[in-house]
């Protein structure tokens, strides 16, 4: 392994490549670093230009959109006022839809010239249904509250900017923002107006007031770059989304104003870098203006780019150049170690190893990197020289001594084989006597365990084989009396067991049959009276079926009604329907008049006669809607109840239906089961004269037992002398126990009783002649042989 030492060749050659290779890693990273972070920057900032564009024409697009319902209302005014079709109310109904479809407008409104309306300011003085303020004005106002559109009515203020600038420049206008205080809600917003003239003359200036509270909510929820947050100034250059609470309203002052004044004078984007304050980190502020359409102003769209966006991409690219860096000086500097480790440090450690080994007199091995081409190459030639020279004054000091060495091991190695071939035919003798002895006194488990040397080995084989062979004899015969002893046991005990059960059923069997024939009695009444209910909830369960039918066609013919009411429902929703587009068509008609002159004032009373007709006809429809409703409710209210009605007879019907079906069960049961007990009475007598073939049968098997009890004895007393290695217990001591056994009383087990099951069909089978018992290893098997029938 490679030492890294402060002397080394090796260590002095990778520490002086591998600092410069770092200092140009060094130098090139700072530089594509720098060129980085500029380009990074440039980006972010296009991105957020790109954004505060795309937001500005949002913003523009929602303004124009309220710049045009107050255009189009301006004009119906107008028209409708030359045309006289249209009075306060038409006017009050016609500003509230401004409020209804657009989401930004705060409130709708009309502000009239003095007296210029209908010259009637002091005949309406105090009634706000018809817009008039306290001294009779036409001021209408419509404003989103906070439970929905409200109604109200302000005094005029013509100096104003929401009324003058409309007023003196006879074109559409927007105010800048101002706090709003005729509802009480101090809200912020900006007026657009536009002046509504009448045959020539100033009527008056209506207008959409623009809520800057929605507006500043919405730009709220917009974070560009993640932390970053979209502001928005008037074209005063007051703020009308700040970025905090305090600065709303305020003119734009600090860092960047200069740059604000000239977006607005000139409408060319402009940047303001390095802003912190309340509490945030630094960030790039965006001023991107733009053109409000239709309405002559201009508006500021600020976005607000935090350092962090721009920071991110360049320690991400950073990191991955520092750490690239890093990998690349530690591959120059692996394979400098590589190369140094082959071509310098082995070799020298080779040709150091093969002096230090030529040093302490070895000289077997031959030196390593003859074969390079090298000065190392070189030198190893040169050692292996010497080498040579060395090793043959070595080799002829040491074939000297190993003559005298392997003439005095041949005259040992002679003497110690003929006292270890002595020792052996002694030891082999002692050993043979030793299991012959134990042959002798009958013990067949002892085996020779040593081994035996050379060609004595057969002699170990041949008496180890002859011991298990007679072993294994004596076993078998062992085996064999033990399974007879053991059978002629459990055949004694059987026959007793079975002679004391068949007594005990014969008298069993006597009061089965008595109790049997009440039994059957029994169950042939209970079968007669199931099929007479059978009978009976038959004819319930039809009487229950025809109920049910009749209460389903009810709850048919309800559902037909319920469904009538709502055809008619629909039919006055439809009638209410053609009333309102009716009442539209009218309106339509009567601006259509006012455009033609007096050639369609009679045009116009006919459109004003339709109207009050379709508001006749659409009240008639609600009260007829109301009075279908209010039946509708009673017919489902009915049809509910006839259904619960019809749910319950259904159940009823079922229930009938489930008993109808478990007395049918029951009567069947009750007629398997008198032809079961007819089938038991049959079977008892079967089973009594089967008792008396088994009375038969037991005397034969207990005579066999005792005869094969004897023979059993006799084999044990043959085997006895014998001791064989089974579960360390000799034969004689199993023997013993199996005579003890086969000379034991048979005890009778106490007799059983157990309740009677329901019986099968019975089968028995006559006893066939006893085979012969068939022995097999070491058990001996007897079994009686049936044949069913």
């Amino acid at each position: 392994m490679f030492k890294f030492q402060a002397k080394s060749l090796a260590t002095k050659l990778i520490a002086v490549t591998g600092g410069t290779i770092a200092l140009v890693l060094l130098a090139s990273n700072y530089v594509l670093i720098s060129q980085t972070q500029d380009r990074v920057e440039t980006l972010v900032l296009d991105q957020a230009r790109i954004e505060a564009k795309a937001i500005a024409s949002d913003i523009a697009s929602n303004i124009a959109e309220l710049a045009g319902a107050a255009r189009s209302t301006a004009g119906v005014i107008g028209r409708g006022h030359e045309g006289g079709y249209l009075d306060r109310k038409d006017i009050v109904d016609l500003l509230k839809a401004n409020v209804e479809k657009n989401t930004f407008a705060f409130g709708s409104w009309f502000a009239e010239e003095p007296n210029a309306f209908d010259g009637k300011a002091k005949d309406y003085a105090g009634q706000k249904e018809f817009g008039a303020s306290k001294d009779g004005a036409f001021n209408p106002y419509w404003t989103k509250g906070k439970t929905g559109i409200d109604f109200s009515t302000f005094n005029s203020d013509y100096a104003a900017d929401w009324y003058a600038l409309a007023a003196k420049s006879g074109k559409g206008a927007m105010t800048p923002p101002y706090t709003e205080t005729t509802t009480g809600d101090n809200n912020s917003m900006s007026s657009i107006a536009y002046p509504i003239m009448s045959n020539g003359k100033l009527l008056g200036v209506g207008g959409v007031d623009v809520s800057l509270t929605s507006l500043a909510n919405k730009l709220k929820d917009i974070h560009p770059f993640g932390s970053g947050r979209v502001t928005l100034l008037s074209q005063t250059g007051k703020w009308l989304v700040a970025p905090i609470p305090d600065l709303l309203m305020k003119e734009y002052d600090g860092i960047g104003a200069d740059i604000v004044k000239a977006a607005l004078s000139t409408a060319q984007p402009g940047m303001i870098h390095d802003l912190s304050y309340d509490g945030r980190e630094t960030f790039e502020r965006v001023v991107y203006p733009f053109a409000l359409p239709d309405v002559n102003t201009t508006w500021i769209v600020l976005v607000d780019v935090p350092q962090s966006a721009i920071n991110a991409p360049v320690a991400d690219q950073t990191y991955m150049m520092i750490v690239g860096g890093l990998i690349v000086l530690g591959a120059v500097l692996l394979g400098l170690y590589l190369a140094v480790r082959r071509f310098v440090q082995k070799p020298l450690a080779g040709l150091v190893s093969d002096v230090e080994n030529l040093s302490k007199g070895v000289y077997t091995h031959a030196v390593s990197g003859q074969d390079r081409t090298d000065e190392t190459g070189s030198v190893a030639k040169a050692l292996e020289g010497f080498r040579h020279q060395l090793a043959d004054s070595k080799r002829l000091e040491a074939e000297a001594q190993h003559e005298r060495r392997q003439s005095e091991e041949q005259r040992n190695q002679s003497e110690a084989e003929r006292t270890e071939a002595n020792a052996i035919q002694r030891d082999i003798v002692a050993k043979l006597a030793k299991g012959l002895s134990q042959l002798s006194s009958g013990d067949l488990a002892y085996r020779i365990a040593e081994d035996f040397p050379g060609e004595y080995a057969q002699l170990k084989s041949d008496f180890n084989a002859a011991m298990e062979s007679l072993e294994e004899t004596i076993q078998t015969v062992n085996g064999s009396v033990v399974n007879i002893g053991s059978g002629t046991s459990e055949i004694s005990n059987a026959a007793n067991d079975l002679s004391h059960r068949t007594e005990q059923q014969a008298a069993s069997l006597e009061e089965t049959a008595a109790a049997l024939d009440q039994l059957t009695a029994q169950v042939n009444a209970s079968a007669d009276n199931a099929k007479v209910a059978a009978k009976s909830v038959e004819t319930a369960s039809s009487d229950a079926e025809q109920s049910g039918d009749v209460v389903q066609k009810a709850i048919a013919a309800m559902k037909g009604i319920e469904q009538s009411s709502g055809e008619v429902s629909r039919i006055i929703g439809v009638i209410d329907e053609i009333a309102f587009q009716t009442n539209l068509l009218a309106l339509n008609a009567g601006v259509e008049a006012a455009r033609a002159g007096d050639a369609g004032k009679g045009f116009a009373v006919v459109a004003q006669e339709v109207r009050e007709l379709a508001q006749r006809s659409a009240n008639a429809a609600k009260e007829i809607k109301t009075l279908i409703n209010t039946s509708a409710g009673q017919v489902r209210d009915g049809v509910d109840l006839v259904g619960r009605a019809g749910g319950a007879l259904q159940k009823i019907s079922d229930q009938v239906v489930q008993i109808n079906g478990l007395i049918r069960q029951i009567s069947g049961s009750a007629s398997e089961q008198a032809v079961g007990l007819k089938e038991i009475n049959t079977a008892v007598n079967q089973m009594d004269q089967v008792t008396q073939q088994n009375a038969a049968m037991v005397e034969q098997t207990t005579a066999a037992s005792m005869a094969l009890n004897e023979e059993a004895r006799a084999l044990s007393t043959l085997v006895s002398r014998f001791h064989v290695a089974r579960q360390g217990q000799s034969s004689a001591d199993m023997l013993r126990g199996t005579a003890e056994r086969m000379r034991a009383p048979v005890k009778a087990p106490a007799p059983s009783y157990s309740a009677p099951a329901k019986p099968a069909p019975l089968r028995y089978a006559a006893p066939l002649p006893k085979a012969a018992p068939q022995v097999s290893g070491n058990t001996a098997l007897a079994e009686d042989n049936w044949e069913e029938f």
